[in-house]
């Protein structure tokens, strides 16, 4: 019998959320959302081995950057051990931020009116009332994902190749609850974007993140 990999064992190990699409809320309520693809492992590395004093030069004047300027860090210690000494809604900022410092590409403010029909596309394995899992580290996961603002929505080979064909599919723009169809030009942006984005989560281990408020 094959072995799970480690990427497969992770993905067991994270508490999974609701998708917003599952939380009853109607559409036109829930505003625009970006999309990340992410090394996971390089995040997850940088938390838990590299020192502050390290990370601080990644910042250029991003959130991370902000965050490093007002909380008081030892720089000789990882950020994952200078959590014990902050709260958890400032431990789930500095991992938002170093997700967003450490992307690859990100798709910012995807109007609702695209991403809530794009979502059942590219995170298929969820189903009409699943969810998607947490990215978190544990000391940064909320009491029921409180307070957390990230999802993983496509991560692993499988995840990837699925969504990539629905997405092929789908290059029409689709009509949305109100009967109206999706802007084709935006349509068109979101698969250019996300296309590349779903071969680096088949091809190089990446992990499409989504926020979700």
């Amino acid at each position: 019998m094959l072995k799970p990999n480690r990427s497969t064992l992770v993905r067991r190990s994270r508490p999974e959320r609701p998708l917003p699409t599952t939380l009853g809320k109607p559409l036109g309520s829930l505003g625009p959302r970006s999309l990340w693809c992410v090394d996971l492992r390089s995040v997850e590395s940088a938390w838990t081995q590299r020192p502050v004093e390290e990370l601080r030069p990644m910042g250029r004047g991003g959130r991370l950057s902000a965050l490093f300027a007002e909380m008081d860090l030892d720089p000789r210690h990882s950020l994952q051990r200078n959590t014990r000494s902050i709260g958890t809604a400032r431990i789930q900022r500095l991992f938002e931020a170093l997700c967003e410092e450490l992307s690859e590409s990100v798709l910012y403010d995807l109007p609702e009116c695209v991403w809530r029909p794009l979502l059942p596309l590219v995170c298929p394995h969820a189903g009409p009332q699943g969810g998607a899992l947490s990215p978190y580290p544990k000391e940064a996961e909320g009491l029921d994902g409180e307070g957390e603002t990230l999802i993983v929505l496509a991560e692993g080979r499988l995840h990837a190749e699925t969504a990539t064909l629905l997405l092929s599919r789908s290059l029409n723009p689709p009509q949305v609850e109100t009967g109206s169809v999706v802007d084709a030009r935006l349509w068109s942006f979101a698969m250019q974007q996300l296309l590349p984005m779903l071969d680096a989560v088949r091809d190089r281990g990446r992990a499409l993140l989504m926020e979700v408020a």
